[in-house]
């Protein structure tokens, strides 16, 4: 999905100033300009940002950066309801893709959506943690019922596979939540994951490690044999 096309706020009554009429180019521009952003708050952090180093990151002029963004919340709104949208967005496509599919091999595909989603966008995943104890409460339920709401994808996705004797009787919202974490854990340990995993190997490893967990013995062995964590032999 692209970004110009997700960053469009669900909350109008922010009115985000813009002096331009054109609709498309406001949101391609708004999109350079959030991605450009999330890699400045991260390094000097978003109180030590001025909006020169916003417009000097993006790659524009103070004045022509104003012209579609009016203040430094401005792009704070943006980020988050870029954030909501795209959580919204990958859930959709974990649920249209795994529709059909065996609960095991549906757990499988919808580990691997999700990763690559924040793979895709992990400086936006890595600054809204960063400043989500920053965010005012509705601010934060907003982040935190989206988030809350991949978990419990995750959750009906472990009770079916409970419900259709592939998986053994456990704690599905823990589980849930577990898996909910590999994608933070996937962004904010980029620096180690990525000297020994790439992305591929690393969905594939933890989710072979869920598996082994939950589903009946007999029935992983049938369909998995005795395959292993695939493990990078970069940086050793």
């Amino acid at each position: 999905m692209a970004i110009a096309r997700a960053v469009r706020s669900p909350y109008g009554s922010r009115g985000i100033r813009t002096f331009s009429h054109d609709g498309a180019l406001i949101q391609e521009k708004r999109a350079e300009i959030v991605r450009s952003a999330c890699r400045v708050f991260i390094r000097k952090g978003y109180d030590g940002t001025s909006m020169r180093d916003l417009a000097k990151a993006a790659g524009r002029s103070t004045g022509a950066f104003y012209h579609y963004i009016g203040s430094k919340k401005d792009i704070l709104y943006l980020i988050l309801d870029f954030t909501v949208m795209n959580q919204q967005e990958f859930l959709e496509r974990m649920r249209d893709s795994t529709r059909e599919m065996g609960t095991v091999q549906a757990i499988t595909e919808a580990i691997r959506i999700y990763l690559e989603s924040f793979e895709e966008y992990a400086d936006m995943h890595i600054f809204v943690n960063h400043v989500m104890v920053k965010l005012v409460r509705n601010e934060r339920r907003m982040m935190l019922d989206a988030a809350q709401r991949v978990g419990e994808f995750f959750e009906e996705l472990l009770q079916r596979g409970i419900r259709q004797g592939e998986f053994r009787e456990g704690d599905t919202k823990m589980l849930a939540q577990n898996i909910v974490v590999l994608g933070n854990s996937w962004v904010n340990r980029r620096w180690f994951w990525k000297k020994y995993f790439t992305l591929e190997q690393y969905a594939q490893g933890q989710t072979e490690i869920l598996l082994r967990a939950i589903t009946l013995a007999d029935r992983y062995e049938t369909e998995h044999g005795e395959r292993t964590i695939a493990k990078s032999t970069a940086g050793r």
